[in-house]
């Protein structure tokens, strides 16, 4: 140690290398499973233990791989599973084959204690190249963890670890894109009426209670009108057996409206819960046992849900959460266990439209013996969401929440929502319309005359109202179509009907007196008329023209602005040219 005082940087680095390669020539004990080498004296470094200072994150070289598995959705229903279920999104899982759905990797285990702690560890320069450890003559040796000791004193615990989850999840959880969208395609349809239908319909067992969850910034795009049915069905169904003697188990549907954090304050709890039992028997939900209006993100309404859900299902109950893709349901369960029993679930959350694979089996969240299942989003092919990239998706996902955009307008005008969807008022008994545009705020608006639309169509959409971003998709989205709406009105301080496309959005229309109106979007999505939801209306009205968006201001900005500096070295490189023929 007194050399490395009186030598130099330089001079102390082939020492260093030095030290290193003798610890490794250090004798060691001879492994029992292998025989001893007669000439240690020629043993090269080749045969020699590596150092090692860290293990990466990979498989565990001792586990054995899973078994290939046929692809199936069914989640992990079944209190013994064949084989390991993602807790994210409930797709089962295999090791073997990266570019088959449920594919993993198993993490190492690691000391708690010292694992991304290195207390045993010294910084290696805080100058150039060696820290004042080494330059005082004295270096901590890897193998002194006497400062681990420390930390136990100081009273810090090991976390608990992570669950394992499918590569698909945890691209999903940290990056917010599925990692490989070609795995996507090699999954099968989620068959709800095979899968979970059958069980609802069990006239004897369990007693079965249906969380029908619905966006309510996209209730109309979100209801499953088809197991709003069903459920409606079996409830007749087994009821009228009840009465007869026969068995007969009633499911309870439970309707759940989350994301009204979305909704503007001025929207009361009332009215909206009014509105929503409207709209659900128009949807098929005849016999609904409560309802109840929530947002995970706020905290509201979750007491009272897990309550009611404990009560309706007993103390051994199934309690199944069926809705839409990407209508909130993992988001929800998540925040029902924190907020109820503080059981922490691990449910994938993400704003990408089917992030629940299979059925995911919660237990813990509500007392007792009670089963809490999230199941598959349910695919609406008639919602706008369901053509568009995960770029465009982006664009049209409500977010924050809505504020309205209202124009005052006459026959013969147009107000378009981006590229997506148009509104034209055709004729009508009075001077003005009020129309209020209820989109996502990142979504450009455009209000002119509907003898120019056709020129819009051509020369603006995939540019300037976007989505779909680019010219080649607008042709990919379908055909454009056009719907007619004879509408009344008896007051122009507030809007009387609402024209809802599922996936995007509204146009909720204000008027005292009578007119027919045409709406125009892609060819399959659906297109609602149904009373306001929103009322009230902005006081400060749109001008014609573009109403641009942030994100395609900011794209414009960005584009003019390379535009611009192109076009100046261009006139610098041609000034140049000049100067050098004089």
């Amino acid at each position: 140690m007194m050399i490395a005082r009186s030598h130099s940087l330089s001079k102390l680095k082939p020492l260093i290398s030095i030290s290193l390669i003798s610890q490794s020539f250090k004798s060691k004990p001879p492994s029992p499973h292998l025989p001893p080498n007669p000439n240690p004296q020629f043993q090269t470094p080749s045969k020699l233990q590596p150092l090692t200072f860290f293990k990466p994150f990979s498989s565990s070289s001792s586990s054995q791989p899973l078994p290939p598995l046929s692809l199936s959705r069914d989640g992990n229903y079944d209190e013994a599973p064949a084989a390991p279920v993602c807790p994210g999104c409930g797709v089962h899982m295999q090791d073997s084959d990266p570019k088959t759905p449920g594919f993993f990797l198993k993490p190492s285990k690691k000391d708690p204690r010292s694992y991304k702690l290195g207390p045993h560890l010294e910084p290696v320069a805080l100058e150039s190249e060696f820290n004042e450890a080494l330059k005082k003559g004295f270096v901590i040796e890897p193998e002194d963890l006497s400062l681990v000791s420390k930390l136990d004193g100081l009273g810090l615990e090991s976390k608990p670890e992570k669950p394992v989850v499918c590569a698909r999840c945890h691209s999903l959880r940290h990056y917010g894109r599925v990692k490989d969208p070609t795995v996507e395609n090699l999954l099968p349809d989620f068959d709800f009426y095979h899968t979970v239908g059958r069980k609802l319909a069990l006239s004897s067992g369990t007693r079965q209670v249906v969380l029908m969850v619905v966006d309510a910034a996209d209730f109309d795009g979100s209801f499953p009108r088809k197991v709003a049915k069903l459920v409606s069905d079996t409830i007749d169904e087994n009821a009228a057996a009840w009465k007869q003697g026969k068995a007969g188990n009633v499911p309870r549907v439970v309707l759940v409206v989350t994301k009204i954090d979305l909704l503007p304050n001025s929207l009361g709890p009332t009215r909206l819960e009014h509105w929503v039992r409207s709209r659900a028997r128009e949807g098929g939900a005849e016999k609904i046992t409560s309802v109840h209006l929530v947002s995970a993100v706020r905290d509201w309404g979750l007491r009272n849900l897990v309550d009611d859900v404990a009560s309706l299902a007993g103390p051994r109950g199934n309690v199944w959460a069926i809705g839409a893709q990407n209508a909130g349901k993992s988001t929800l369960i998540n925040a029902i266990g924190k907020h109820g029993g503080g059981k922490i679930t691990h449910l994938t959350e993400a704003p990408v439209p089917g992030t629940t694979l299979g059925i995911v089996r919660v237990e813990g969240v509500l007392p007792g013996k009670t089963k809490l299942f999230d199941t598959p989003g349910l695919l609406n092919p008639h919602q706008i969401t369901t053509r568009l990239t995960r770029e465009e998706q982006s664009l049209v996902n409500i977010s924050k929440e809505l504020k309205p955009r209202t124009y005052r307008i006459k026959d013969g005008y147009s107000v378009h929502i981006a590229g997506l969807m148009r509104l034209d008022i055709e004729e009508s008994s009075v001077d003005s319309v009020y129309v209020t545009a209820w989109a996502s705020p990142y979504l450009p608006l455009h209000m002119g005359k509907t003898e120019n639309a056709s020129e819009m169509v051509e020369k603006h959409f995939g540019h300037q109202l976007q989505p779909p971003i680019g010219e080649n998709r607008v042709k990919e989205l379908g055909q454009w179509v056009r719907k007619e709406f004879h509408i009344s009105g008896n007051s122009w301080d507030s809007s009387s009907v609402d024209i809802a496309a599922a996936g995007l959005g509204w146009f909720a229309v204000g008027l005292k007196g009578e007119a027919v109106l045409s709406v125009w979007t892609y060819d399959g999505i659906d297109v609602v008329l149904r009373n306001s939801l929103l009322p009230n209306r902005s006081f400060n009205f749109e001008v014609s023209g573009f109403t641009v968006s942030k994100i395609v201001s900011k794209a414009d900005k960005a584009s003019n602005k390379s535009q611009r500096q192109g076009e100046k070295k261009k006139k610098q490189n041609d000034h140049q040219k000049d100067s050098v023929t004089c």
